[in-house]
């Protein structure tokens, strides 16, 4: 099932990077097609659409226009990322499952956590992780010390 992300909403407003960055990692795990768009211009090199393997990410001034055109071309068996309720009433009428930000932040960092050995996230923690923050640990570490030779 391909996916469609609205990346401004994934990312908060601010961390464009973080959010490529695990769309590509979502797509290369789970062998899927992805569009990702961006509200506005691109960073200064970059195309306004770039092909990344099975990623296409779109810089566009209206996203969610965007994405609308390209669900209306046949939105059944798409699945769009956004927490934008308007937006999501919409895709759904379309045909689209839609799959709130907050599941795909928990997705992806339960998926690394099974993968890779590191803590699951709290709900608390996913900003950290969107602005690739390393989590603290939970608990204080022991330190270990020397034993004393006794006389």
């Amino acid at each position: 099932m391909p996916w469609v992300v609205d990346g401004n909403n994934v990312a908060g407003g601010t961390a464009r990077e973080a959010t490529r960055r695990a769309v590509l990692a979502l797509a290369h795990r789970e062998k899927l097609k992805v569009v990702l768009f961006f509200d506005g211009a691109p960073p200064p090199g970059t195309p306004a659409v770039e092909h990344l393997g099975a990623v296409e990410v779109r810089y566009v001034p209206h996203a969610d226009s965007a994405i609308l055109a390209l669900l209306q071309q046949g939105g059944r068996g798409w699945r769009l990322v956004s927490s934008d309720q308007a937006l999501a009433s919409k895709a759904r009428s379309l045909g689209a499952e839609v799959v709130s930000v907050r599941e795909f932040w928990r997705k992806l960092a339960g998926w690394e956590a099974t993968n890779k050995g590191e803590p699951k996230f709290s709900a608390g923690e996913e900003m950290d992780y969107r602005l690739g923050a390393t989590p603290l640990p939970q608990g204080p570490l022991r330190v270990r010390r020397k034993r004393r030779k006794s006389f």
